[in-house]
């Protein structure tokens, strides 16, 4: 029998994805790029931050943990938009899951440098990431789906 006749040929649905039990990897591939993008996003931004202040040479403290906020949404929506363009579907869900994740990691750092357990403002931020992260996850979901009627 010929391997595209057979039960494990090329386009058999059990090839290698779908209903084999690779869904997991399927859906942590985007998963871990888009939270990667949303790190470097993240970084890149408090460091522009950072630079910032150094050369105007005064730092207004209360100007800190807003724009760090900021640099968290804008990670937030960019690891949103990766993981959502590169699954193409479940854009948002996969947002969603980027910005808790990462509000996850900044609210355990939070705690372990002395800051509240949680308050208004750690609500705040976890609406806002979630916000960031849905509308990216969306947005990349949703790139490229132009109806184009001819």
């Amino acid at each position: 029998m010929s391997r595209a006749g057979s039960a494990r040929g090329r386009y058999s649905k059990f090839a290698g994805c779908g209903s084999c039990g690779n869904s997991a990897l399927k859906m942590g591939k985007p998963f871990l790029v888009g939270l990667t993008a949303a790190l470097a996003v993240s970084m890149l931004f408090v460091m522009t931050f950072a630079v910032v202040f150094v050369v105007m040479k005064s730092i207004v403290t209360s100007a800190v943990i807003p724009l760090s906020v900021v640099a968290l949404m804008l990670g937030c929506f960019a690891g949103g938009w990766v993981c959502g363009s590169i699954s193409r579907s479940r854009g948002l869900l996969y947002g969603l899951v980027i910005g808790l994740t990462v509000f996850v990691g900044a609210w355990v750092i939070g705690i372990a440098m002395g800051e509240d357990t949680f308050s208004l403002t750690v609500a705040l931020k976890l609406v806002l990431l979630l916000l960031a992260g849905g509308c990216g996850g969306w947005i990349g979901s949703h790139r490229g789906k132009t109806s184009r009627r001819r």
